[in-house]
């Protein structure tokens, strides 16, 4: 059976894998709803359901370029 956790990651990894933005905040959400389209009968709380621990997504750390690189 798959679980929520493998719904977000390929959620998150059809976006592109993003860190932020609004397709990150709002995969688990969505995650949670297909998840109870294909199991409308069963609790998604109860322990049997989920037994994988969901793996903690950190941010990636971006660079911010202030000025050009390049000289003309």
């Amino acid at each position: 059976m798959i679980t929520k956790a493998q719904i977000r990651k390929t959620i998150l990894d059809i976006a592109g894998d993003p860190s932020v933005g609004s397709i990150y905040t709002y995969s688990d959400k969505w995650a949670d709803a297909i998840w109870k389209l294909y199991n409308p009968d069963l609790d998604p709380v109860a322990p049997e359901v989920e037994q994988v621990a969901e793996e903690p997504i950190t941010a990636k750390r971006e660079t911010r370029i202030t000025k050009p690189t390049e000289k003309r």
